[in-house]
C-alpha cells in the first residue's frame, strides 16, 4: 500500500526541484547542459536520504523532466537516459553514505559528524562529476580535449550546491537546536547583523561584475559573526541566503563563466570559513553544556553527602529498634500462636535486613559523593542480579509486568562495588517497570560480550525513546517524569563508570539500558 504522505512530499520535491533547476540553469557545456550551478543536486540526495533508495525511480523521472521542460533536451536520447541513470546512482550513494556514517541520525551534533559530513559531499560530488562527464565522453557526446574542463565544472556546482544545503538541513533537522534558531530570531542582534549583510549584498551586486570580487571580503565579516554569535545554524542559514543573489547575478546577461567560477569558489570558501566557525562555537556550547551537568551533579552529590549524614543515626536507630523487637518477641512466645510468631519474626526480620542494606547504601554513596571511593569485592553476578530482581518483584507484580532473567555467561565473577553496581541495576529495573505497559515483560540479559566485559542488559517493551531523549537521557535533572528528580540514570551511570564499566541506552535490536562490567584482565587495567 502507497504511503500518501511519502507522495505528497515526494510531489513536493519534484515541484521544488522543477524550481531551482530552472532558477539555476546557466551557461551549458555544448549538448550537455552541464552547468557550474548545480543546487538540485543536494535536493535529490536530501530527498534519497529521507526517502531511502527505492525512490530512485522517481528521482529519475523527476530529474528527465526537469531536463525536457528547463533544457529542452529530449527525454530517450542516450546522453540523458544513461547521464541520468549515472547521476541518480551517485545521488543514492551519497545518500546512503550519509546514512551509514551518521547512523540515520538527520542531526550534526560535532565536529566528527561535520567532518563526515564534509568527506562524503567532497568525495561524492568529485565522483559523481568523473563518472557523469566519463559516460558522456565514453558514448561520444562530449570530446576528450573537453573532459577535464567539464570534470571542473560538474565538481565545483555539485560541491557548492551540496555543501551549503545539506548542512542546513542536517542542523535544522535536529530537534535539539529548534530551541537555537527560536533564541536566534527573537534576538535584535541577529536581525543587525541580516541588515548588515543585506548591505553588503546590495552593495557587492550593484558593482559591475569585474568589481565584485574585489568587495567580498567583507561577506566573511558579516559571516563569522553570524557564525561566532549564532553557531552552526546562524552559519549554515546564511550561507544558503548569500546564493540567492549569487544566482540572480550569474543570470544576468554579461556574466563570463570565468567570472562565475571565481565567485563560487568565493562562496565555496565562505560556506566553509562558517560551517568551521560554526562548528567550533558548537562545540564550545556543548562544554559550557558539560560544565552546567557537572556543576549540577557536584550540587546534587553535595546533597547527597548531606542526607546521608542525616539519615545515617535514624537507620541504625531503627535497625536498633527491630533488633529490640525482636528481643522481646522472644520473651512473649507463649503469648502467640506459631503461626503468629513466624509471621512476626518474618517482618521484624525483613525490617532489620532494609535498614542494614539502606545504611549500607548511604554509608557507601556518602563516601562515593565525598570522595569517588569504592569498596571493591570479588562479586557474583548471578546472585547480585538475582537480589535486584527479587527486590522489585512486588513493584513488577502491582504493574502487571513479568521479571524474567536470562544467563548466557560463562565468567559469574566481576569484582566491583557492590553496592554501586546494585543501585545502578536497580534504578534500571525501576525505569523498566515504569516504561513498561501492562501485562509486558522486563528481561535483565546477562552475557560475556566479545572485549572482555561482562554485558547485563535491561530490556523493556515500553516505548523507543527519541533521538533528542536518548542524547539527554543521562544528563542531570532531565526526566519525563512528574514525579522525577532526573538524577537515577546520571548517578547510576557515575557509579558504573566509577566502577570501570559503561552504561548506555540502545534501541537496536532491542530497547534497553546496558551495564558494562570489566572481566578478567581488564580489571587491572
Amino acid at each position: 500500500m502507497l504511503n500518501l504522505k511519502k507522495i505528497a512530499i515526494a510531489l513536493v520535491f519534484s515541484c521544488l526541484f522543477f524550481a531551482v533547476d530552472k532558477l539555476s540553469y546557466i551557461y551549458p557545456i555544448g549538448d550537455l547542459n552541464i552547468t557550474p550551478w548545480n543546487p538540485p543536486a543536494a535536493l535529490e540526495v536530501l530527498f534519497l536520504f529521507w526517502a531511502g533508495n527505492s525512490w530512485m525511480t522517481w528521482v529519475y523521472l523527476t530529474l528527465g523532466l526537469s531536463d525536457s521542460l528547463v533544457r529542452g533536451t529530449l527525454f530517450l536520447s542516450p546522453a540523458v537516459v544513461l547521464g541520468n541513470a549515472v547521476l541518480v546512482t551517485c545521488y543514492a550513494a551519497i545518500a546512503l553514505t550519509l546514512r551509514w556514517t551518521l547512523a540515520g541520525r538527520t542531526a550534526l551534533r560535532n565536529r566528527h559528524d561535520v567532518f563526515v559530513l564534509g568527506a562524503v559531499i567532497l568525495c561524492g560530488a568529485l565522483f559523481t562529476a568523473m563518472a557523469y562527464v566519463g559516460t558522456q565522453t565514453w558514448i561520444g557526446v562530449l570530446s576528450t580535449h573537453d573532459f577535464l574542463g567539464a570534470v571542473h565544472r560538474f565538481f565545483i556546482g555539485d560541491l557548492l550546491g551540496l555543501m551549503v544545503l545539506l548542512p542546513l538541513f542536517f542542523v535544522a533537522a535536529d530537534k535539539r537546536r529548534h530551541v537555537q534558531y527560536l533564541q536566534m530570531f527573537r534576538s535584535v542582534l541577529f536581525w543587525v547583523l541580516m541588515l548588515g549583510l543585506a548591505i553588503c549584498l546590495w552593495l557587492i551586486f550593484s558593482l559591475p561584475i569585474e568589481d565584485q570580487m574585489k568587495y567580498f571580503f567583507s561577506l566573511f565579516f558579516v559571516l563569522g559573526l553570524i557564525a561566532a554569535t549564532y553557531s552552526l545554524p546562524g552559519a549554515t542559514l546564511v550561507a544558503a541566503l548569500i546564493q540567492l543573489p549569487l544566482v540572480f547575478s550569474a543570470t544576468r546577461v554579461g556574466v563570463q563563466p570565468a567570472d562565475l567560477m571565481d565567485m563560487q569558489i568565493v562562496m565555496l570558501s565562505l560556506s566553509l570559513t562558517g560551517l568551521i566557525i560554526g562548528t567550533v562555537v558548537d562545540e564550545r556550547l556543548r562544554t559550557e553544556e558539560r560544565l552546567r551537568d557537572s556543576l549540577q551533579l557536584v550540587a546534587a552529590g553535595e546533597l547527597a553527602g548531606s542526607l546521608a549524614h542525616e539519615l545515617h543515626q535514624p537507620m541504625s536507630a531503627l535497625s536498633a529498634y527491630a533488633e529490640s523487637a525482636l528481643m522481646l518477641t522472644e520473651l512473649q512466645k507463649e503469648k502467640m500462636t506459631d503461626a503468629q510468631q513466624t509471621q512476626l519474626v518474618t517482618m521484624l526480620r525483613n525490617v532489620v535486613n532494609e535498614a542494614l542494606r539502606a545504611t549500607d547504601i548511604v554509608r557507601g554513596l556518602r563516601s562515593y559523593f565525598i570522595s569517588g571511593a569504592s569498596s571493591l569485592q570479588d562479586t557474583s553476578v548471578t546472585h547480585l542480579v538475582d537480589e535486584c530482581v527479587a527486590r522489585f518483584a512486588h513493584k513488577a507484580a502491582k504493574a502487571d509486568v513479568a521479571l524474567v532473567t536470562v544467563y548466557t555467561h560463562h565468567e559469574d565473577h566481576v569484582l566491583v562495588d557492590r553496592v554501586q553496581i546494585s543501585t545502578a541495576l536497580g534504578n534500571l529495573l525501576k525505569n523498566a517497570i515504569d516504561a513498561s505497559p501492562s501485562g509486558a515483560q522486563v528481561t535483565v540479559r546477562v552475557n560475556a560480550d566479545e572485549k572482555q566485559m561482562l554485558s547485563i542488559r535491561v530490556i523493556d517493551q515500553g516505548t523507543l525513546l527519541d533521538a533528542d531523549a536518548a542524547d539527554q537521557v543521562f544528563r542531570p535533572f532531565y526526566s519525563k517524569k512528574k514525579d522525577g528528580l532526573g538524577l537515577g540514570l546520571s548517578v547510576s551511570r557515575s557509579l558504573v563508570e566509577n566502577n570501570g564499566g559503561v552504561l548506555r541506552y540502545q534501541a537496536h535490536p532491542e530497547k534497553c539500558f546496558q551495564i558494562l562490567l570489566p572481566l578478567g584482565d581488564c580489571v587491572d587495567e
